[in-house]
């Protein structure tokens, strides 16, 4: 089952002392590429974290923003920044023993100066929980995926199913185009000639010449062939759309090839409408991973 490559999820997990929330958001990509936003003292555990979306994401550009509450009752520890309090008393002294100024420092003077008490983020994130919130929004976002990919596979085998009808036609029209050249070069050679009677002969020789040059059969067997790798390829569990983009050229390539040798309307038109399939194929194909 293809997946898309679009999506977007949104999970919680409450733990012990707050609530990790997680958003995922995919988008079109000729590559992998993922940008993780985490609790700041949890960017340790980010290599990891890349690592578990590799396995589980071939293709795309993923955006993945994790944050940290915690509940009321838990507060950040306050911490006292030691050399800052030095660098405070040394300068008390420079100013003593400089200016000759007199004074004490006390603790309530020294306690409303800037960064003397920090605060340490109680995060109290486990790895356990950071790595099983993480995987819950993976899961989700390729739940999402997958349920895109059923939509796009859905109209791609209806594509498929136009494009095999439209190449039956053509299959059946083959023959009476063939005639109808016949019936053309006959009445070319009876004007050039001024008689009703002609050289079947000749005519079989350039009945012959066409059918050579102009033969479709090994285009339409190729476009047969085409059509039936990419229906296996859509079953595949793989990231499969590279090759999907690979197969869809392929196709465009053999139905330009039988629109430039054919000069017969009806085939034409068939030819058209398997382009018509096949550029909307295209554009499907752009989403799958």
């Amino acid at each position: 089952m293809i997946k898309s490559m679009t999506g977007f999820s949104k999970t919680e997990l409450e733990c012990d002392s707050g609530k990790i929330t997680g958003e995922a958001r995919a988008l079109n990509s000729r590559y992998l590429e993922i940008s993780l936003k985490l609790p700041r003292i949890d960017y340790i555990y980010e290599q990891r974290l890349r690592e578990l979306a590799k396995k589980h994401i071939k293709r795309g550009k993923i955006d993945i923003t994790m944050k940290w509450e915690r509940y009321s009752g838990e507060w950040n520890t306050p911490k006292i920044n030691e050399i800052a309090v030095k660098q405070y008393l040394d300068l008390v002294k420079v100013l003593k023993d400089t200016y000759g100024l007199k004074g004490d420092l006390t603790i309530e003077n020294i306690l409303t100066f800037r960064d003397i008490v920090s605060y340490e983020e109680n995060n109290n994130i486990s790895e356990d929980n950071l790595v099983k919130s993480f995987m819950d929004i993976i899961k989700k976002l390729n739940e999402e995926r997958t349920r895109e990919g059923k939509i796009i596979q859905k109209d791609i085998k209806e594509r498929l199913k136009n494009i095999s009808k439209s190449l039956s036609e053509i299959e059946k029209r083959w023959p009476t185009a063939i005639k109808g050249h016949e019936e053309k070069l006959r009445n070319r050679m009876m004007e050039i000639t001024k008689s009703t009677s002609i050289d079947e002969v000749r005519v079989l020789q350039e009945i012959a010449v066409y059918m050579d040059r102009f033969d479709i059969s090994e285009e339409v067997v190729r476009l047969k062939g085409h059509i039936d790798n990419f229906k296996n390829t859509l079953a595949s569990a793989e990231a499969v759309g590279r090759k999907l983009d690979f197969i869809i050229q392929e196709m465009v390539r053999e139905a330009n090839t039988i629109g430039s040798k054919s000069n017969d309307l009806h085939i034409n038109e068939r030819v058209v409408q398997i382009k018509v399939e096949i550029e909307k194929m295209r554009e499907q194909a752009q989403n799958v991973e």
